[in-house]
């Protein structure tokens, strides 16, 4: 091997790879910089982790599979490779130098990725280290891990190298590595299974691989060698194999200007063609489309759509192997776009007849489009099919959601990718540039998209736009001109996509902001209230008489029935406090509510549990029964204190409104339940009457819910941080471009505030249909809902469900207070 001849190949594999090399770091260190810039969007928790370890594992391995398809399919492309074998140098010697050189990129790109890994991780606070090591956020050995993916993407290398020499056509070589890597690594882990004892497989796999860390080592490097010998077979077959032949091949074609017709092209298959008659433009620029690509085209669309049908299993599993299958097929479909003119430049052979670039373009982005939909046709039929197998019942969006940002992100990776495949100034690169650019736009959206996670159909108006660059652009790609007067409009038309969504959503939710109501608020203001006396005597109301949601407490403990006629009397009896000597789930014991149905967990079914578990059980006016009504009435009367206690100190300010809702409405509303069931079965007793007036009158509930709310208006308004309304947070989001955002939730509390006084003041109750729907609107759009906002915001609130408990009681309440009437 000549030494001096070694040098050179290297140095000019160097300069044919150094655009893919110098990228790769700098999209690492991009990509670090936006997750940092971007911090706010989600948890420091596993998320933000994951996204650090996607970064530092997946982007170097653009080089090991990227490098070997530019050096080779790239050469393969313009005709040098053939045209290497006619110099002074061995075929040993070109395949070393190629290998030295994307071994050392590799090098680089593992240096700045694990740099900016250790920066990030440095730069968290020990607070938040902690909790990603709690929960088991941080991979630990961290030694094991790292080199568990530089070892991965040594094997990628190899097997990139050995498809790429192995096919003629690079996408062939792109699409037939996977499974040589899958094959290679299933290879290692059946061997560490059949050497080692199954007893060794137990535990975390870091843990499996430390304390065997020799016998994996040994069938790494075995492997390792394998590939190697594979990959160096492949450019022994490749690059000698036969000659003379391709020797000739590279003295007799054109590497170099606009693409030829070959002679024996022209003289045979052409002239047959003609016989059938002169073919239509239209006709021969889709064949001159499609038939260079026909079979990866045919290939992809096979792997892709059986990637989407592996999305319609019930299997969670399987449906993250679908997805994972179809990714990568469809950004080489959209890469395949411009792939075929760009190949030793045949577009100038369009360009130099004159034909219309207009043409010309339509009939390279719709074959590509028309695959990319029919695989979108599937997706679709897919999750049609899941959907009515009821595989997603836990899920809270709809079907139709989905299927929109499907759509809609699918089409935009689309748009994008076919705009990179035209600029690319390798045909080949734009199989590797294509996904980073893609992942690139992913991370400016992501501030937008991860918080409006419905507004994805903006989408649609980027993918126009990057259409329309394709088109415009197209007139100087078929000339031929990639310099400054490509790029200049190129970058200008990806950052009016990137930034248009923006623009849109942030300006339709500014225009969509109500005004604000000046003459209202200064009305809440002036309104005069009682103040709370500090040296007054202030009846103390305690967690076990609060409840907040029904299901979680029909899930505690039974309360033994051991002294709980002492309980009721001293409960009965207190004047100081409520729920000191009796919970409220004893009184729903003592009542004995029953339930029909199953208790559901869902959030939309809060309402269900309510109806379904508080149906009391009505005795028959027997003498053998007369112990249990008796206590039953003792509970009732329990539930119609604790309420006009509390509503009391709601109207004094003793009580706020969240405690007016958890104690005072809900008993309200079982006591209402219970006495009206017994006075259909018996008729209007003495002992029902006097229970019926003991229910609060009405002035009193609308005070103490006037009273309560006022006040939790004005203390929401002197609040700047954790800002409560109603008994619940408004998780605003904090991120600055989001500032419209902060001002819709304060204008929609002020909404929410004046709907609600509007009804309770006009003696109206709520009614259950569009109205309970209006204060839901109002909740969410205030952001009153729990949980980050982020991941939140479409959830269904709760605060609407404990005002339906309200909207329920009134109405159980007149009607009692109807019969006292009557």
């Amino acid at each position: 091997m000549n030494r001096k001849i070694l040098q050179r190949m290297i140095w000019k594999d160097a300069r044919t790879v150094r655009t893919l090399a110098i990228a790769t770091p700098a999209l690492i260190v991009g990509f670090f910089v936006l997750l940092g810039l971007f911090a706010g969007v989600s948890d420091v928790g596993t998320e933000r982790m994951g996204l650090a370890y996607a970064i530092w594992m997946l982007l170097p391995m653009l080089i090991a599979c990227g490098a070997p398809a530019v050096l080779i399919g790239g050469e393969e492309e313009s005709g040098s490779l053939a045209w290497l074998q006619t110099l002074p140098a061995g075929w040993k010697t070109i395949a070393t130098s190629k290998l030295l050189v994307t071994s050392a990129c590799l090098l680089l790109a593992w240096v700045v990725a694990t740099i900016c890994f250790l920066a990030y991780w440095s730069a968290m606070s020990d607070y938040w280290i902690d909790r990603i090591r709690q929960s088991s956020g941080l991979p630990e050995p961290f030694w094991i891990h790292c080199g568990g993916a530089v070892t991965l993407s040594i094997a990628v290398m190899l097997s990139s190298f050995t498809t790429a020499y192995w096919f003629r056509s690079p996408i062939t070589a792109l699409v037939t590595f996977v499974p040589l890597v899958i094959v290679s690594v299933w290879g290692v882990m059946y061997a560490a299974v059949v050497m080692l004892p199954s007893a060794q497989f137990r535990g975390p796999p870091q843990r499996v691989v430390q304390q065997n860390f020799g016998t994996f080592a040994l069938l790494i490097g075995v492997g390792l060698f394998v590939l190697a010998g594979l990959s160096f077979f492949a450019a022994w077959r490749r690059l000698t194999w036969p000659e003379s032949r391709r020797a000739g091949r590279a003295l007799g074609e054109v590497s170099t200007g606009a693409f030829r017709p070959p002679q024996d092209v022209a003289s045979s298959k052409l002239a047959g063609a003609m016989v059938f008659g002169r073919p239509r433009p239209l006709l021969a620029l889709l064949w001159l489309q499609v038939w260079p690509i026909r079979w990866q085209l045919t290939l992809l669309t096979m792997v892709a759509i059986v990637g989407a049908l592996f999305t319609g299993s019930s299997s969670e599993e399987m449906l993250v192997v679908g997805h994972s299958i179809c990714i990568l097929p469809l950004f080489m479909i959209a890469a395949l776009t411009f792939y075929g003119d760009s190949v030793r430049k045949r577009c100038v052979f369009l360009y130099d007849r004159g034909i219309s670039p207009t043409r010309v373009w339509l009939t390279r982005v719709g074959p590509t489009l028309c695959v990319t939909a029919i695989i979108l046709a599937s997706l679709v039929l897919a999750g049609v099919y899941r959907d009515a197998a009821d595989a997603d019942h836990a899920v809270a969006w709809t079907w139709d959601d989905r299927l929109t940002i499907t759509v809609m992100v699918v089409f935009a990776g689309f748009a994008l990718t076919q705009l990179v495949s035209q600029w690319s100034p390798r045909p080949t690169l734009s199989f590797f540039a294509g996904p980073v650019f893609v992942q690139l736009a992913a991370f400016v959206l992501a501030g937008l998209l991860m918080f409006y996670t419905r507004a994805s159909a903006v989408l649609l108006l980027s993918s126009m736009i990057l259409l329309l660059a394709s088109w415009r652009l197209t007139p100087k790609w078929m000339a031929g001109e990639k310099g400054k007067e490509y790029v200049v409009p190129m970058v200008g038309f990806i950052v009016v996509a990137l930034f248009l969504p923006y623009v849109v959503v942030l300006g339709a939710r500014y225009a969509t902001t109500p005004s604000p109501r000046v003459a209202w608020r200064q009305q809440m203001y002036s309104i005069d209230l009682p103040r709370v006396d500090p040296t007054a005597d202030k009846v103390a109301i305690l967690d076990p008489a609060y409840v907040r949601r029904l299901e979680t407490l029909v899930l505690k403990a039974a309360v033994s029935p051991e002294g709980r006629d002492d309980r009721i009397a001293k409960e009965l009896s207190a004047t100081d406090s409520i729920g000191r000597h009796l919970s409220f789930k004893e009184v729903l014991q003592i009542i004995n509510v029953r339930s029909y149905y199953p208790l559901q967990f869902h959030q939309n079914d809060a309402q269900s549990n309510l109806a379904a578990y508080s149906e009391p059980h009505v005795y028959p006016a027997a003498p053998r029964f007369a112990d249990a009504r008796e206590k039953q009435f003792d509970a009732v009367r329990v539930l119609l204190k604790w309420s006009r206690l509390t509503r009391e100190q709601a109207v004094s300010g003793g009580a706020d409104f969240n405690v007016l809702m958890g104690v005072a409405e809900i008993s309200d509303l079982i006591a209402a339940r219970a006495i009206f069931a017994y006075v259909e079965q018996d008729g209007e007793t003495p002992q029902l009457k006097a229970l019926i007036e003991l229910v609060p009158d009405r002035e009193l509930v609308r005070k103490s819910r006037r009273n309560s709310l006022i006040r939790s208006w004005r203390q929401y308004q002197s609040q700047t941080l954790g800002q409560r309304f109603a008994g619940e947070y408004s998780h605003k989001p904090t991120q600055w471009w989001l500032g419209v955002e902060r001002t819709r939730a304060d204008r929609y509390v002020d909404e929410l505030c004046r709907f609600l006084l509007d009804r309770w003041l006009s003696d109206e109750n709520l009614a259950f249909g569009g109205e309970l729907a209006e204060v839901q609107r109002l909740e969410r759009e205030a952001y009153l809902i729990g949980g980050q906002a982020i991941s939140k915001y479409f959830e269904d609130p709760e605060l609407s469900d404990r005002i339906a408990i309200a909207v329920d009681a009134d109405g159980w309440m007149d009607q009692l207070r109807r019969q006292v009437m009557d």
